[in-house]
């Protein structure tokens, strides 16, 4: 789950099993500060992006450690 915005408030709630890939956009200036531009692109071509939040490298790597976690248990019990 992804919420963003003070006044305005956007979210986007997705399961694991549905994302695809989450792409990470940053400028020199996000480079340098540690911000950019999210996209979480699910099942179906459905692409959500997100501008401006903190350590979407770090938010990428624990988005992907989660998948492999859950299709490291679904082999597991398959």
């Amino acid at each position: 789950m992804i919420k963003v915005g003070f006044i305005r408030r956007v979210s986007l709630e997705t399961l694991l099993a549905k994302v695809e890939g989450v792409t990470v956009e940053q400028g020199l200036l996000g480079r340098l500060f540690g911000y950019g531009t999210i996209t979480v692109i699910g099942t179906g071509s459905t692409r959500t992006p997100f501008k401006r939040i903190a350590g979407p490298m770090e938010f990428r790597r624990v988005v992907q450690e989660q998948i492999e976690t859950a299709n490291n248990s679904r082999a597991a019990t398959a």
